[in-house]
């Protein structure tokens, strides 16, 4: 359990860093300018541009059930504690 609080809270760490944020920031905007800007018959270039952005997409919510499980997991373990502490 204590390895997944670990990993709980890299990803936090990860998801709130200044830089992550700003790089998935840069990169949506870059590639919905990219999408925007590609001519409507260009059905290739426009599907490998929704396969970028779904997979920026896969990314971010892997790392938040990462955080997510370790919230679980210390809340978990909080109420564990309290239980040993009052019985």
């Amino acid at each position: 359990m204590s390895k997944e609080i670990h990993l709980g809270n890299q990803a936090k760490r990860i998801l709130e860093d200044e830089i992550f944020t700003d790089a998935v920031k840069k990169i949506e905007e870059r590639l919905n300018q990219e999408w925007l800007a590609s001519p409507l018959r260009d059905t290739e270039a426009r599907e490998k541009i929704f396969l970028m952005r779904k997979m920026l997409e896969s990314l971010i919510n892997e790392i938040t059930s990462v955080m997510e499980t370790g919230k679980l997991a210390n809340k978990t373990l909080t109420d564990i504690q309290k239980t040993k502490i009052f019985n």
